[in-house]
């Protein structure tokens, strides 16, 4: 019983830490975005600051994400190399035929936002579809 509690109080402190991660990388990406569009501050210095910040910050996000997989059951973890899979097939296959809708016209303002929405999108779309699958 003891060791049940203890996976799950792990499980629960590793999804708060990466929580935590994923709102400071993302919430620094917004900022220096909107910083940036807005003008408040026209120093190059401080725009390539917040850049290696939010980079600094993604970094430690990716960290917290690898920790966080690494204290999973063997079966989340398969959710996860799943969906992370399929994802990351998504992200090729649209991005490089969004490419070619783009080098023959079709799409006339491409966005690597679309492409990272894509990806998103279908990770969390898979995991939910894995977890119910493998349950």
């Amino acid at each position: 019983m003891a060791k049940s509690n203890d996976f799950e109080s792990r499980t629960i402190s590793g999804t708060i830490r990466l929580l935590v991660w994923t709102l400071a990388w993302a919430g620094t990406m917004v900022l220096v975005d909107k910083a940036v569009l807005y003008g408040w501050f026209t120093s190059t210095y401080i725009s390539v600051l917040g850049i290696v910040v939010n980079a600094a910050l993604g970094l430690g996000m990716i960290k917290a994400f690898l920790r966080y997989l690494r204290d999973m059951d063997e079966m989340r973890r398969k959710i996860q190399l799943d969906s992370l899979s399929l994802s990351m097939g998504a992200g090729f296959v649209g991005g490089f035929s969004y490419s070619l809708l783009a080098t023959t016209g079709f799409v006339t303002d491409p966005e690597v936002s679309d492409i990272i929405l894509l990806m998103g999108m279908t990770y969390m779309l898979a995991l939910v579809i894995f977890h119910y699958r493998y349950r």
